[in-house]
């Protein structure tokens, strides 16, 4: 096992285009990190330069201390798991789980352990003289994550390996590989463009926009105090809402709608982050400032799609609350997130606030 470290690290293509501009990230011993963004954000092209499949245009890697960059891939330690599997479809799961470890000349007897010890890990041992064809998609993972496992490297990098996966499967796996990781302890780095994966996996999340990292930490504590609207409405399922407001002696006013009051926080034009589930909602007639446009069900919980003085809106209740076409809308304070108009950072709500204009000390 080791640690990894990533000091300034950038990646620049021809042209000029900048796909990773500066990272700087310590992955501790035994650590599971999860990179997580939308498409285009760079999280691959990282993982790529960790395992040597990409050069890095500046900066530094370091894994369990030693400088990696000029470092060919399989003089790293890593293994490397896949989206596609990449499997030797004229092998059986046996050879492709002892290839890496033939190519090394380790001896056959410790070959044969290996294999068998792995196998048994992940609960394909039944399956060691099938060819992959003859395989399921979950099965096949489960080859590609063994080949990985057989060698012992001293980290893990992952990329995107659920993503070919139905729905059902991927639950499945996500949970497998939280568990296989915990008993073998090794040092895992994981991408995915999927937050709620990213949320049940990670120890540390990442998560990059742009080529940068915009917000890295525990996952709750991302979930619970993002640091920007980028990082509020990336996760969460259903998304932050984020409605332009304004605060005004203390009251948060979305339109003509006051919202919550009791805030420490100088007047003026702030953007507003509240989850789904943060709403009090309750029918008003003719009167309420939240406007019904339609339902979603999900057992036990509805998703209700609506606006408020003609901002989107989505709201989260139990599905036993009574409803009407017109609501009244609330939020406690403590569940109000604000962030500044023009930079989308967070604004922290402060006793001493400073004259009047819009500035907190």
């Amino acid at each position: 096992m080791a640690g990894l470290d990533i000091e300034g690290v950038r990646k620049v293509y021809a042209g000029g285009i900048e796909a990773v501009k500066g990272i700087d990230l310590t992955v501790a011993d035994g650590e599971f990190v999860v990179l997580v963004g939308p498409s285009g954000c760079g999280k691959s092209t990282l993982l790529r330069m960790i395992a040597g499949l990409e050069t890095i245009s500046d900066g530094e890697i370091r894994i369990n201390g030693r400088r990696v960059n000029d470092a060919e891939p399989a003089d790293r330690d890593i293994a490397m798991v896949f989206q596609n599997y990449a499997l030797y479809p004229h092998m059986s799961v046996r050879q492709n789980l002892s290839y890496g470890l033939r190519n090394r000349r380790m001896p056959k007897a410790e070959i044969a352990e290996r294999v068998q010890k792995t196998a048994q890990i992940l609960e394909i041992d039944q399956f060691l003289d099938r060819k992959p064809r003859a395989l399921s998609g979950g099965q096949r993972q489960r080859v590609a994550m063994g080949r990985a496992i057989v060698r012992e490297p001293a980290a893990f990098l992952f990329d995107e390996p659920l993503s070919n996966l139905d729905a059902k499967l991927r639950v499945q796996m996500r949970g497998e590989i939280k568990r296989l990781q915990k008993r073998l302890g090794t040092t895992s780095v994981y991408v995915t463009h999927d937050q709620l994966e990213a949320m049940t996996l990670a120890d540390t999340l990442v998560v990059l926009n742009g080529g940068r990292i915009e917000q890295a930490g525990r996952p709750l504590d991302l979930y619970r105090r993002p640091e920007t609207t980028f990082v509020a409405s990336f996760l969460g399922s259903p998304a932050m809402n984020l409605l332009a407001a304004t605060v005004s002696n203390g009251t948060l006013c979305v339109g003509a709608t006051n919202l919550a009051a009791g805030l420490a926080l100088a007047d003026g034009p702030v953007m507003a982050g509240l989850r789904p589930e943060a709403f009090l909602l309750s029918p008003a007639a003719d009167t309420g400032a939240f406007v019904l446009d339609y339902i979603e069900e999900l057992g036990g919980t509805r998703l209700l799609h609506g606006h408020v003085d003609g901002q989107q809106v989505v709201c989260q209740m139990p599905d036993d609350r009574p409803l009407a076409d017109r609501m009244e809308i609330k939020v406690s304070s403590s569940e109000i997130h604000l962030f500044d108009k023009g930079t989308g950072i967070r604004i922290d709500q402060s006793p001493d606030i400073v004259g009047a204009e819009g500035r907190i000390a």
